[in-house]
């Protein structure tokens, strides 16, 4: 037992001399030196900067909408005719241009019959207008002369006294030349004229078809006058004004139309923070506007004088990086105008290299190696 114990020890002890040795040993050996990793250039490209007078754009987007527009109604009812020129979607009209016309058969035998009951009224009349008033005998012969039942009446003459006045009231003379032309303005609702140069979409009736008073009939739609309505964002509007140029591109790139701001509301929506604009447009030369055509483009704004047009990109807050010795060099700059991709800054010296490109992990004192473009 005794010396199974000893046996014991002396190994613990052999054990614990090994270990103090060996760290002594290591201690004894020299750390190498470490050699410091040589600092790469980052290969950056750069462009000197040369402020001029830049025009800035906002960009917008929109629907183009005919500035005429108007649902076609009917006053009266009738029978709509068929042949000629039909109320048909995609008939084309222009100002002043009948439309369509309702029957009026019935209407019009009705107003020649008013017409004849009231030039026989005002015959009647003539004998006391001459007994009554001599000078003014002459006057109405020949106005009533110059009626003719199959067209409209004439203006009766305008008279001379009050008693004259009081006269041809009391005969109803005058009330009788109202309800004529009452009927003749009737009359002339059967026949529909075009206000403006348009085409007709969504026809709801037929030729050959009954037409009811109130009835929708279409849409009449201009094709001369245009507008897009765009959204524009809050911080644009103290440089927008009534007037700016508009330029619209189509989906090939296209400039199919030009024009200027016309309008500006005048509230902000709170959930986009944005404004509607609407720009008046017309097509350029080999183009066509059509209503519901969606174009893009942008808004000229006033010029800004000693300005710089950067990609967004290479702003950092409100500085950009320029190089200098080797190095970049973090620069301050006043932010003009931004939109989109693109930002306008100013406050840069003429020829200053700048970054040309964005690099990650820039900073200031990065060291660069400029390389051509």
């Amino acid at each position: 037992m005794i010396k199974s114990v000893l046996r014991a020890l002396a190994g613990a002890a052999i054990l614990a001399f090994g270990i103090f040795a060996m760290n002594g040993l290591i201690g004894m050996k020299e750390t190498p030196p470490v050699k410091p990793r040589p600092a790469v250039a980052r290969a950056v490209k750069v462009a000197p900067a040369f402020p001029d007078t830049v025009v800035p754009n906002v960009g917008i987007e929109g629907r183009v909408q005919a500035l005429n527009r108007m649902t076609v109604l009917s006053e009266v009812s009738g029978m709509l005719p068929v042949g000629g020129k039909e109320f048909r979607e995609g008939e084309r009209y222009r100002s002043g241009e009948v439309m369509l016309r309702i029957d009026d058969t019935e209407t019009r035998a009705n107003l020649l019959a008013q017409r004849s009951q009231w030039l026989q009224l005002l015959a009647g009349s003539l004998a006391d207008l001459q007994l009554d008033f001599p000078e003014r005998a002459d006057v109405w012969q020949a106005y009533v002369r110059e009626l003719d039942v199959a067209n409209k009446l004439l203006p009766l003459p305008e008279p001379t006294s009050d008693r004259e006045r009081l006269y041809l009231t009391g005969r109803g003379i005058i009330s009788g030349h109202h309800a004529v032309q009452a009927a003749e303005e009737r009359l002339s609702k059967f026949s529909l004229q075009a206000p403006f140069d348009g085409v007709i979409t969504g026809a709801s009736v037929q030729p050959g078809s009954m037409v009811r008073t109130g009835q929708p009939l279409g849409t009449l739609v201009g094709t001369q006058r245009f507008e897009v309505k765009s959204a524009v964002h809050a911080r644009h509007l103290d440089k927008l004004s009534i007037g700016n140029e508009v330029e619209l591109f189509g989906a090939d790139g296209a400039a199919v139309a030009r024009g200027e701001v016309s309008r500006i509301a005048g509230t902000v929506d709170p959930s986009t923070q944005s404004t509607s604009v609407y720009c008046e447009v017309r097509a350029t030369e080999g183009h066509s506007l059509r209503d519901g055509r969606y174009l893009s483009g942008a808004i000229s704004l006033d010029p800004m004088t000693s300005a710089l047009e950067l990609d967004a990109a290479l702003l950092k807050g409100d500085e950009v990086f320029a190089v200098s010795d080797g190095k970049l060099v973090s620069m301050p700059v006043d932010v003009l105008h931004r939109d989109g991709d693109r930002v306008l800054v100013g406050g840069v010296n003429p020829g200053t290299a700048l970054l040309a490109e964005p690099i990650s992990g820039a900073h200031e004192g990065l060291l660069v190696e400029v390389v051509n473009r």
